[in-house]
């Protein structure tokens, strides 16, 4: 036992293999590093909202199309229902970027609202102040420890004034650790639920018309079946819910909070949401590069160990002790690149929560439940890493070993297997970056239907200050054009659902003058040249009624007198981008005595200084925002995953690079009798460098033959997801494949012309 723990020769081993140590402590310690991060991501993900203890109670609201409702509807299901304890109205998610003032300290903030009940139905750790009190009163706000922090740095915040979005007054009254591993939205104040209605009265507690900004939380009593009673709610709503009236909306779903973070019930949501698909990529991915660090321990193991093991077979070591030492340094091995591993993870989890969007807490690794899943990752990796060399390299006879057959034995049969999965891996890996990178460009180079370029976008200003405000804004040598709106592209419009001949049509309602009509781009295809009011329809809201272009009129259901027709506007979408489908729209210009909500500014020169000159103008409160970039931003999912395929993807070739490099010099070490034996009897320098290469490249090719298929199912499926999307072009397997065979290339030229250069007596002089 003693003489199985001296790892002493196994440290001279690694010292002196200095190529063998390096790619096996990289390729474990970097994949380990992948390893745990996305274990601890993954559980905190599946973690997400299982903290609440009443989290088995407490249930969502909504219905097929989004989990929302109207402020009032939380407090007439309480009415309603027997078997609800409490409901909690939440609007969270819709107020981020909101100025929030105290004294002379000025910051932005995401600004939650929620009822007094939001510490009865959440677990979340209040640092100061009670769970009864800390929204008790109607002018309470509680403030996150981060916000507090950057707000009131060392002071105590309790009892502090807050002004929130120049029209809320509030009393700090708690403080709260930050909202993490939930689906509610982070939130810098929570604000009393009843305040809302001064930043907008659509979502005052009495209120119905805004049906898609309150998150309706509703804890039930122990036993009850509260999902039970949706058939029957959905019946009452029609009495007085205007979407059961109008048909948006057929059915209500009742949606427990354990399940809600992964759900895809509805489309819409203002809480958090999961995506269980890119935690199995996730997981996936870093599994297969782990796969690939494993078989380089097994190649190189199985390549350089076995006269190591073979002399310890001479000198009196059992089949066993040299199995059970295998295993052991394999083990130690794993624990090392562990280590490091962890250290890397440290090191990169800034950039980590930057690429996922989150906070992924390593400090879980100290706790006792996740030291003993290291340490059985630790074992579990070892004894794959060692469990087939141990096996090959116990089993085999030392004089096999000592005359060199016993690398031409095991390399042919595990090594060739072993390269050809890591190329299809690599050529699968290499396809997937290629195609998400054209997916992706695809779709934001795709035409929407407005411009883009040069175009700020900001909130409007109170109306008495409008008029100097725009002045002042034109007077800037920056600014071209400036322009007022109701609704942009990108930063939303006023939805007005209503059915027409049965059916049911959202409308998208935008309200703009000339000057903004013209900065976007958009055009009037039809002009009745109306006398009297009406609303211009793009060419989609046409359709979905059957009307015919000359219609000078429609009547919706419900409603007493027609609405004319001021013309056909050329459809856009009106959501963003071309992922969210087109919508119909209404459309008219902008009346002298009617409101903006939002500002739209056409810059000219350099958009970054024009975008400085404008804030300083502006201030705090009024942060502008390119258009472009806002565009680009609506595709943060599917660019976030591109990037991820990406990283992982260069990981992963040069984990398989290091171990072709490595693979062929023992390889060619192994046929170095054979090149000698060629170069006497006459063949070239050049000839026996074609053949080693090849030997290799052709790896590479049956690699691309079994790729082709694995590619052509996985991305076609994840093409899918896309109305809008590219072909699957046969460039994109060839480009991978070339790019494989490349790479594969160059890790291997060096040696193979080294072997095939070399003089044919010092082979034989060293088999001698």
């Amino acid at each position: 036992m003693n003489n199985l723990l001296n790892f002493k020769s196994f440290f001279k081993f690694l010292g002196r293999n200095k190529a063998y140590t390096l790619i096996d402590v990289f390729g474990l310690s970097v994949s380990l590093m992948f390893v745990l991060l996305i274990a601890v991501y993954t559980v905190q993900e599946m973690s997400t909202d299982k903290f609440h203890t009443k989290a088995d109670r407490i249930y969502l609201v909504g219905n097929e199309n989004w989990m929302a409702t109207g402020a009032a509807i939380p407090y007439k299901i309480k009415e309603r229902y027997p078997e609800v304890e409490k409901v909690c109205p939440v609007v969270a998610g819709n107020s981020s970027d909101i100025v929030v003032v105290s004294g002379d300290r000025k910051l932005k903030a995401n600004v939650m609202f929620a009822d007094s009940t939001f510490f009865d139905f959440f677990d979340f750790r209040l640092l100061q102040g009670t769970r009864e009190q800390a929204l008790a009163a109607g002018n309470y706000a509680v403030v996150s420890s981060s916000f507090a922090r950057k707000m009131f740095g060392t002071d105590d915040p309790m009892g502090r004034k807050l002004v929130v979005g120049d029209t809320i007054s509030a009393t700090i009254n708690g403080v709260v650790e930050d909202l993490l591993h939930s689906s509610i939205p982070e939130a810098d104040v929570i604000v009393r639920w009843e305040q809302v209605r001064y930043l907008n009265w659509s979502l005052a507690p009495d209120q119905l018309g805004n049906a898609g900004s309150t998150s309706a939380f509703v804890l039930v009593r122990e036993g009850s079946d509260f999902p039970s009673r949706a058939e029957d709610m959905a019946h009452w709503f029609k009495e007085f819910y205007w979407p059961y009236q109008y048909g948006t909306a057929k059915e209500v779903r009742i949606l427990p909070l354990s399940e809600q973070y992964f759900a895809k019930a509805a489309s819409y949501s203002s809480l958090r949401k999961g995506d269980w698909r890119f935690v199995i990529v996730l997981m996936s991915v870093g599994l297969l590069i782990l796969i690939f660090a494993v078989i380089n321990y097994i190649n190189l193991t199985v390549a350089q160990a076995g006269f190591r093991m073979a002399t310890r077979r001479l000198l009196g070591s059992s089949r066993g002790e040299l199995f059970m030492r295998l295993m052991l340094e394999s083990t130690l091995l794993t624990f090392i690149s562990l280590i490091i591993g962890v250290l890397l993870a440290l090191a990169v989890v800034p950039f980590v929560n930057d690429l996922l969007q989150t906070r992924v807490d390593m400090n879980v690794l100290g706790r006792p439940v996740w030291l003993l899943a290291l340490v059985s990752l630790t074992v579990a990796v070892g004894v794959l890493s060692g469990l087939l060399p141990a096996i090959i390299i116990s089993s085999s006879k030392p004089i096999e070993v000592v005359r060199g057959t016993f690398r031409a034995k095991t390399k042919m049969v595990f090594s060739k297997f072993f390269i050809v999965f890591q190329n299809v891996i690599t050529i699968t890996m290499i396809a997937a970056s290629i195609t998400m990178v054209c997916q992706i460009v695809h779709m934001i180079n795709a035409p929407v239907g407005y411009k883009t370029k040069n175009l700020l976008a900001m909130r409007s200003v109170d109306e008495r200050q409008l008029s100097a405000f725009v002045g002042e804004l034109k007077g800037l040598s920056c600014v071209d054009r400036v322009g007022k709106t109701q609704g942009l592209p990108l930063f939303g419009s006023n939805n007005w659902t209503a059915t027409y001949q049965g059916q049911n049509i959202s409308f998208q309602q935008f309200v703009m003058d000339k000057e903004c009509y013209d900065m976007l781009g958009l055009e009037i295809l039809r002009d009745n040249h109306l006398t009297t009011e009406g609303w211009f329809l793009n060419e989609q809201a046409m359709r979905e009624m059957n009307l015919s272009e000359d219609a000078a009129s429609f009547m919706l259901d419900r409603q007493e007198r027609p609405i004319a027709i001021a013309g056909i506007v050329r459809d856009f979408y009106c959501f963003g981008n071309v992922t969210t489908g087109m919508n119909p729209v209404m459309f008219r210009f902008l009346k002298d005595n009617e409101d903006p909500w939002m500002i739209l500014i056409e810059t000219q020169g350099d958009p970054f200084a024009a975008k400085e000159a404008i804030e300083k103008v502006t201030g705090l409160e009024f942060e502008a925002y390119f258009m472009d970039e806002r565009l680009q931003n609506s595709f943060d999912s599917q660019i976030r995953l591109a990037k991820i395929v990406i990283v992982f993807s260069i990981i992963a070739i040069l984990i398989s690079l290091l171990g072709l490099l490595a693979m062929s010099t023992y390889f060619i070490q192994q046929r170095s009798q054979e090149v000698s034996v060629r170069k006497v009897f006459g063949s070239s320098n050049r000839e026996i460098l074609v053949k080693l290469v090849f030997t290799f490249l052709n790896y590479v090719l049956i690699a691309f033959v079994i790729a082709i298929p694995i590619i052509m199912y996985f991305m076609k499926d994840w093409l899918s997801d896309y109305s809008y999307r590219i072909s699957l072009s046969p460039l994109i397997f060839i480009a991978a494949g070339l790019f494989c065979l490349v790479i594969s290339f160059v890790s291997v030229f060096f040696q193979s012309y080294r072997a095939a250069t070399s003089n044919p007596v010092d082979s034989f002089r060293h088999r001698l």
